[in-house]
């Protein structure tokens, strides 16, 4: 009697959590700005994954034209050479100080700067989800452990630990220079950022585990006979994806702008491989000859810090059970 009961409420549970889910969906497209943030978003994306399509000409390709013709009296005119033209049909945003298409330099910046984002999730999800469940699920020594590490990694300021580790590892992987395609001064960076951002992850992970663990449906598992390992797999991890997801849809933009500071103070992406940040600090010395090269990245970095503001405040909304309103 007693172990159907268990089951009985396991499965109440699973029915719940699939009625959560349809909830918070329909509480989602009740969030205008969400919505409109969610399309924004999945907009940027395409346009990274697609953007050797969308790109109207290499990055790397100067459009050099032959200089005019007699002495220049203004200083700060453009010369007729192909440099800080103004937005064109064949050059959208105009081009820099060497003649180069900004338009199809910050396309492939966009991908560059949502490839460190979602590296970040990955290794950041990875660990944090890991640890934060390990320290709950093992024994207690291991959460006293892991906690304090947690701590500590806590403790250090994000951007210097970001920058001392960039700084430390150099710009190669033993001794390659480029992994998969991917170049490994790239590669480290995205390393650098992600490091920094798992303890808070894990720290979320191990707070919705604690109060997960003396639910009904915990006991109802163990009386079954369950293994901690197995009920951490089924039970709680289900049950704490709501927190994780939004966590995620805020590391992003944290992400992108760790990824925009450092390579616009020099320790981020390396010339000529174009991000967003690097792209601001190259035309930022330029705004008054060509304002185009500085506004247009600039622009859309602040749309991604928005558009991810936007859709992480409705995901949180949605997945909060208080905000459920009767139909």
């Amino acid at each position: 009697m007693a172990v159907a009961e268990a089951v009985g409420v396991i499965e109440v549970n699973h029915v719940e959590q699939s009625g959560f889910w349809r909830d918070a969906w329909k509480r989602m497209r009740q969030h205008r700005a969400a919505v409109i943030a969610m399309g924004v978003v999945a907009v940027f994306v395409l346009v990274a994954a697609f953007a050797d399509l969308v790109a109207t000409h290499s990055t790397s390709e100067q459009f050099l034209k032959r200089p005019v013709a007699g002495a220049v009296t203004d200083p700060l005119a453009p010369r007729e050479t192909g440099k800080y033209e103004q937005p064109s049909m064949e050059h959208w945003f105009g081009t820099d100080q060497l003649a180069r298409d900004i338009f199809s330099r910050t396309v492939v910046g966009l991908r560059i700067s949502l490839s460190a984002a979602t590296f970040a999730i990955l290794v950041v999800t990875t660990v944090g989800v890991f640890v934060g469940t390990l320290a709950v699920a093992g024994p207690a020594i291991f959460d006293r452990v892991l906690m304090r590490v947690t701590d500590i990694a806590y403790a250090f300021p994000d951007l210097l630990l970001i920058i001392l580790l960039r700084s430390a590892f150099g710009t190669e992987i033993f001794g390659r220079s480029s992994i998969l395609g991917l170049e490994s001064n790239v590669l480290l960076m995205f390393l650098a950022i992600s490091l920094t951002a798992w303890p808070t992850m894990a720290r979320l992970v191990r707070g919705q585990l604690l109060s997960i663990r003396e639910m009904e449906y915990t006991q109802a598992a163990i009386a079954l006979g369950a293994s901690r390992t197995r009920i951490a797999v089924r039970h709680w991890l289900p049950n704490a994806m709501g927190p994780v997801i939004v966590e995620v849809t805020f590391l992003i933009p944290r992400a992108i702008f760790a990824e925009a500071a450092l390579s616009f103070i020099g320790v981020g992406v390396s010339p000529p491989t174009p991000s967003l940040g690097l792209l601001i600090n190259e035309h930022f010395g330029f705004v008054l000859i060509n304002w185009t090269g500085l506004f247009f990245p600039t622009a859309l970095l602040a749309l991604l810090f928005i558009a991810f503001s936007f859709f992480g405040d409705g995901l949180r909304d949605a997945l909060d059970p208080r905000s459920k309103r009767t139909a």
